[in-house]
């Protein structure tokens, strides 16, 4: 895997809010992401283990209730229990009650809280230290009880955001190159077009890269 350049990395908006319900909350290191019942409360729910189905439940009166699989093994349980999180966290409304493009919605939400809230950017942002050694992502499966496809997928996501970052970076410096020169020749319109450009394009690559 690539080495993760860190400084290149911005946060979406979900990322920077479940590290400030963390951060408030005393969550500063990997350890304290271990008393999930501590981590339900904060966002509104409360934690029970069941011989059945992994699942979440809530009353009419907005109480939730995450009940866990008792026999599953205890990473799974974790990335089950960060999964099922995010229905109190981000949503209301009981999903056998919705169309199917909004319970589609809800799940694909509920991944990306879970890479989030699983494995914190601002407790990660710690290690990076460790990006230099050749295990990198074993290292951070075993830190935060996670199972290492787990791991490789969030820091494998982080990349990508990483180099669109620093295509981004680049992009800006070559337009703003450009607009110096063009407005060197008295056309500062071309100069406030190409601007314009850069500014759709960056726009349009945000959007598409928003979610990930």
């Amino acid at each position: 895997m690539e080495e993760l350049d860190f400084e290149l990395y911005r946060p979406t908006d979900l990322e920077l809010w479940i590290g400030s319900v963390y951060e408030k909350n005393g969550i500063h290191y990997p350890g304290d992401l271990d008393d999930l019942d501590h981590i339900a409360t904060l966002f509104g729910s409360h934690l029970a283990y069941t011989q059945g189905s992994t699942k979440v439940i809530f009353d009419e009166e907005g109480f939730f209730m995450i009940f866990l699989n008792i026999h599953l093994d205890q990473a799974d349980q974790r990335l089950a229990f960060f999964h099922e999180l995010a229905h109190p966290a981000l949503h209301s409304g009981d999903q056998r009650q919705l169309p199917p493009a909004f319970v589609h919605l809800q799940e694909s939400q509920a991944a990306h809280f879970q890479l989030y809230s699983a494995i914190p950017y601002h407790i990660l942002k710690e290690l990076e230290h460790l990006r230099h050694q050749p295990h990198f992502p074993r290292l951070i499966a075993g830190a935060f009880g996670v199972p290492l496809s787990f791991a490789e997928t969030r820091l494998e996501r982080m990349a990508a955001r990483m180099r669109q970052e620093h295509s981004d970076r680049n992009l800006r410096a070559k337009l703003a190159s450009l607009s110096a020169k063009v407005c060197g020749y008295d056309h500062p319109e071309a100069a406030e077009r190409l601007l314009a450009q850069l500014a759709r394009q960056t726009a349009r690559k945000k959007l598409k890269n928003t979610a990930r």
